[in-house]
């Protein structure tokens, strides 16, 4: 199926203010893009803003965005638009809408100081889809009633997951991670935060087996626990003097019958495991 490749732009609002002498534009917009598979895939990747992701109509994926761009002078705020565009791709299978820096391939912004281009994605879609989505600096990542699989991270900001039936990765570097079930997940996952809290939420009868590897906090759940014995994970490393080793040995604990893996991972944070009201 052939795919679109278009940086979207509509009617632009320039002002100047006063008190900072910035310039600025302000860009808002909504699309749909149908989809005919039962299991649509969405991918995003923002820089600065929020992303918001819930479930509507089953026959599209709908995304609302507001685009601002703020510089000094209007030849860096015109600069700014050379280095840093909204993607977005679209197919029956899903849609794509990425942030970034057409002549690079890492997401490595480099911007005048004073400048500032912020997205907000608000977007729906079928409750069977399958959501990748991510931020960098200055937003929140939210995911609500998804019945497919998730995948969510943020590098400065929380992620929160909730009312889904099953995730795959959820992270942030800065931040904390909040993820809820709205039945006992099927499924592998991986929650990993550095400076953050770590709080998942369960039906009342869910089990899992969850490997942890917390380093300055502390576990709380309100479901009866037991210890699990894992063996070390050894990995060696030929050097000019010998070998290294890396020897890694998570804790592990089963809550009430067990399930599938779910492995957690904090420097800084707590993890806690409540029972959904």
């Amino acid at each position: 199926m052939k795919t679109q490749l278009a940086y979207l732009g509509a009617s632009l609002l320039l002002a100047a203010s006063v008190q900072a002498a910035d310039v600025t534009e302000q860009n808002s917009w909504q699309r749909a893009y149908p989809v005919t598979t039962g299991s649509p895939k969405l991918f995003v990747r923002n820089v600065f803003g929020n992303v918001t992701v819930r479930t509507g109509n089953i026959r599209e994926i709908v995304v609302a965005v507001n685009e601002r761009r703020s510089a000094p002078t209007r030849a860096e705020l015109d600069e700014s638009k050379k280095r840093l565009q909204l993607h977005t791709e679209a197919t029956s299978e899903g849609a794509s809408f990425v942030v970034e820096d057409p002549d690079r391939d890492s997401t490595r912004i480099e911007l005048c100081r004073q400048c500032r281009v912020e997205y907000e994605f608000d977007i729906t879609v079928p409750a069977d889809a399958q959501v990748d989505v991510g931020t960098i600096t200055d937003g929140r990542v939210e995911v609500t009633g998804v019945r497919g699989a998730v995948s969510a991270r943020n590098v400065n900001g929380p992620v929160a997951v909730a009312g889904v039936a099953q995730c795959s990765q959820i992270e942030s570097v800065n931040g904390a991670l909040d993820v809820s079930f709205v039945r006992a997940p099927g499924n592998d996952c991986a929650l990993k935060t550095i400076n953050g809290d770590i709080t998942v939420g369960l039906p009342a009868n869910a089990g899992l087996d969850a490997m942890l590897s917390v380093t300055h906090g502390k576990l709380e759940s309100d479901f009866d626990i037991e210890p699990l014995t894992s063996a070390p994970k050894v990995e060696r490393e030929e050097r000019d003097a010998g070998f290294l080793y890396r020897i890694d040995h998570k804790a592990g604990v089963r809550l009430g019958a067990g399930g599938p893996t779910f492995t957690f991972a904090s420097l800084n944070g707590d993890v806690r495991f409540i029972k959904n009201k």
